[in-house]
């Protein structure tokens, strides 16, 4: 995992302790800019590598520095939690041919996306798949290079998400497996955390712009891309309580995707002052 230094992070490593299936190792890249402050009694190995990049950067160098350590390399967030059986049940699942297992990922009582009930993710369900509740095969994440360094959150980039979808589709597109499993669960804090309302109206723009990066380099149709486009309208409701915000946010999103389509960011008008002509 990459972390910034949250407080949260003690709080799963120590639940990862209580695991009916414990870890063979964790890796930690600090990407805070200061020493982390961690449980030193831990019932598995502990890794910390300093990093700096985004949050892509910052597992590939978690999980190069336990290549040829572990079998399976889940990517949870720093404030991410795993229920007791969650590990256990996750070996279970991957099967000779599996490449990837994707879990539900429930925030606030219910998942952030619905995965299908049983069966395989394909190029249009892989996007209900969400790194944190997502776990690969260490060979399969090696042989494909890992995430994208140029994608995802804290990345150089204006394209802020997307790099495990890429990675999915990269192994669907090669023929390999990714499994849906929704009944396992995986705890998840939210994306809005201790945001105002500019802040995250611009972190759903740098998503977005991500999400619509992927649909470009995947060679989506273009009727599947000016669909992700309208999206956000059709799903209005769904955005917040407050019709201001969410058509902030909505705006956002489909502005954004667009960008990512052209691969490019369109620049803002300037804000004119008072007086101007």
């Amino acid at each position: 995992m990459s972390t910034i230094g949250r407080p949260a992070l003690t709080e799963l490593l120590t639940t990862l302790a209580g695991s009916t299936v414990l870890p063979a190792a964790v890796a930690v890249a600090n990407q805070s800019g200061r020493p982390l402050d961690l449980p030193s009694d831990l019932p598995y190995r502990l890794v910390v590598v300093e990093s700096t990049g985004g949050i892509s950067r910052g597992r590939n160098a978690a999980a190069a520095a336990l290549a040829g350590e572990v079998d399976v390399i889940g990517f949870p967030n720093d404030d991410t939690l795993y229920e007791a059986g969650c590990l256990g049940r996750v070996a279970d699942a991957f099967t000779e041919d599996t490449d990837v297992v994707a879990c539900a990922l429930v925030e606030d009582g219910r998942p952030r996306f619905e995965l299908p009930p049983s069966g395989l993710l394909d190029r249009i369900s892989i996007w209900r798949a969400i790194e944190p509740a997502t776990f690969v095969r260490s060979t399969t994440f090696h042989r494909f290079g890992g995430f994208r360094e140029d994608m995802g959150t804290g990345c150089p980039s204006p394209w802020q998400s997307g790099e495990g979808t890429d990675l999915f589709l990269k192994v669907i597109e090669s023929g390999g497996v990714v499994r849906s499993r929704p009944d396992i669960h995986v705890t998840g804090r939210g994306e809005r955390r201790d945001l105002d309302a500019d802040q995250l109206v611009a972190k759903h723009r740098g998503y977005a712009r991500g999400t619509g990066y992927v649909y470009r380099s995947h060679r989506y149709p273009f009727w599947v891309r000016a669909r992700i486009v309208a999206a956000p309208w059709l799903r209005l409701r769904q955005l917040d309580p407050s019709v201001r915000l969410a058509t902030r946010l909505a705006l956002a999103r489909s502005l954004g995707r667009v960008e990512g389509l052209l691969g490019r960011v369109l620049r803002s008008r300037p804000t004119p002052r008072r007086g101007a002509r």
